[in-house]
C-alpha cells in the first residue's frame, strides 16, 4: 500500500511539473532559431519512432543506458517504469560526452572549493518521434526534427540540483534560496561555452531566468570523445 502511494505521489507531482513548463511564443521561436545548427547536423540520421526501436539499439550497443553517479543523477521520472517514455538511454558517443561534461565540471567545483555532495541533475535524455510531437502540441519547447529523437541530446537542470540526495530545486524545495548556490551553475555554463568553442557540442539555455530553466545539450556528429576525461 505504501509503495502505490509514494507511485501515485509520484505521479502527481510529475504531472504538475509537466503543466508548468509551457514555452511562452517568443521562447518557442528563440528556441528554434537557436537549434537549427544541432538539427541539421543530424537531420539525415532517422529518428527512433517507438520504445522498441530505442530498446532493440539499446542491446545491440548503440544506445548507452545511463545511470546516476558521482557527478549526475537522473530525476524521478526515469524509475517509474509507468513512464514509457522516460528511457535511460542516449547514443554511446553522446553518453561519454555527458560523462565528459560531468568530470570536467567536477573539476571546477573543486577548485572553486564547492561541496563534492552536489550533484547534477538530468532532466531529459533520449524520446521517440511520436513523444516529441506530443510535447509540440502541449506548448512546449520540442522543436521538430530534435536530435533528443536520435538519441543525440541531453539535459541538465539549470536551477536545480541534488545536495546529500535531497533535491534543490524552486519546484520541490521549500526556502529554495536558503540552500541553492547559483555558482554551480554559473561553472557549467562556462564549462558548455569552452565546449561549444571548441566545436564539442551546442547548447541552448531554455526556459531562462524561470523555475524551469534548463541545459539542452546537443553532441557535434563530429565529436568522439575519449571514454576517459580525467587526464585532460
Amino acid at each position: 500500500m505504501n509503495e502505490k502511494i509514494s507511485q501515485q505521489s509520484r505521479m502527481d507531482l510529475f504531472l504538475k511539473l509537466e503543466n508548468l513548463a509551457k514555452a511562452s511564443a517568443e521562447e518557442i521561436e528563440r528556441v528554434r532559431k537557436l537549434s537549427e545548427i544541432e538539427r541539421k547536423w543530424w537531420k539525415n540520421y532517422p529518428a527512433y519512432e517507438t520504445v522498441d526501436d530505442i530498446l532493440k539499439d539499446a542491446e545491440k550497443g548503440v544506445l548507452m543506458k545511463i545511470e546516476s553517479d558521482e557527478d549526475f543523477k537522473l530525476i524521478m521520472r526515469f524509475e517509474n517504469p509507468d513512464l514509457k517514455d522516460w528511457q535511460p538511454y542516449i547514443h554511446k558517443d553522446t553518453a561519454l560526452l555527458l560523462k565528459k561534461v560531468g568530470e570536467k565540471w567536477r573539476q571546477k567545483m573543486i577548485q572553486n572549493g564547492l561541496s563534492d555532495k552536489i550533484i547534477l541533475s538530468i532532466t531529459s535524455l533520449i524520446r521517440t518521434a511520436e513523444y516529441q510531437e506530443k510535447l509540440t502540441k502541449r506548448g512546449k519547447l520540442a522543436m521538430p526534427n530534435s536530435p533528443h529523437t536520435k538519441g543525440q541530446s541531453f539535459d541538465i537542470d539549470g536551477c536545480g540540483y541534488y545536495e546529500n540526495n535531497k533535491a534543490i530545486n524552486p519546484r520541490q524545495s521549500e526556502n529554495y534560496k536558503d540552500f541553492y548556490n547559483p555558482r554551480v551553475h554559473q561553472l557549467l555554463r562556462e564549462l558548455l561555452e569552452d565546449m561549444k568553442k571548441e566545436n564539442c557540442l551546442n547548447y541552448i539555455l531554455e526556459y531562462e531566468d524561470t523555475d524551469n530553466q534548463c541545459f539542452h545539450i546537443t553532441r557535434n556528429p563530429d565529436y568522439h570523445p575519449p571514454f576517459s576525461t580525467k587526464n585532460d
